[in-house]
């Protein structure tokens, strides 16, 4: 399970308190999990990416917090040509979302040679919802 985030911040502008820019990248492994970057494993907001089937994979998130405000949109770089992704869950009190990754309709896993940037923000603070 996540650990609840309480750690230093820089200040983003929004009409509401404790909300957090969440980055995190992410390299494929073929028909295997997913791969965490070095910055990633060292303190990086996700700590395990598993394949649970062609181009399905769960991720678990080293904090949690109280809401999303943002679902997480998806880039990549690689070799592969026309990816995209989606989350089919995200549950952020849990630590927990399924991404889906895709070429065209076709569920696709990510090759070694990509690495999907995924971009969320959450909110630290259950007040003022």
């Amino acid at each position: 399970m996540a650990k609840k985030a309480n750690r230093s911040t820089y200040i983003i502008e929004t009409p509401r308190t404790s909300v957090h820019l969440l980055f995190a990248n992410l390299i494929g492994g073929g028909a295997g999990n997913l791969t965490l970057s070095t910055q990633e494993a060292l303190n990086g907001e996700v700590i395990s990416g598993t394949r649970t089937g062609a181009g399905k994979y769960d991720l678990v998130f080293r904090y949690s917090y109280p809401e999303l405000k943002h679902a997480p949109g998806f880039t990549f770089v690689g070799t592969t040509d026309g990816l995209n992704g989606q989350c089919s869950a995200f549950d952020a009190v849990a630590g927990t979302a399924s991404i889906e990754i895709y070429v065209g309709s076709t569920p696709t896993d990510l090759a070694t040679t990509d690495t999907v940037y995924i971009a969320w923000a959450v909110r630290n603070s259950g007040a003022n919802s």
